[in-house]
């Protein structure tokens, strides 16, 4: 989780990395870190089962980012979304 926070915080720290979705979010550019960020995610973020490791889930929000589904059906989470607090910048996974 250490790595995925600081990987995080190299991310958010960087300027003009993003674009506007259709859905008016916004979202960061492709790019080798991003992909790695994305990696992380899927590794701590999501159990062996397919389910949200929680666990994970709660030590970002404590250290100040929000963790939310973003595209769901009925059996859960399709994608996960990161957003730094005070950041409208979007990291999606899964």
């Amino acid at each position: 989780m250490e790595k995925l926070l600081e990987k995080l915080e190299q991310l958010y720290a960087t300027q003009n990395n993003s674009y506007s979705g259709e859905d008016g979010d916004e979202y960061f550019k492709e790019s080798d870190l991003y992909d790695e960020i994305e990696g992380l995610c899927n590794e701590y973020l999501i159990t062996e089962s397919g389910g949200c490791n929680w666990d994970n889930i709660r030590v970002l929000r404590s250290k100040g980012y929000d963790v939310y589904a973003g595209e769901k059906d009925s059996f859960g989470w399709l994608t996960g979304c990161v957003r730094k607090n005070g950041d409208n910048r979007i990291v999606v996974y899964g």
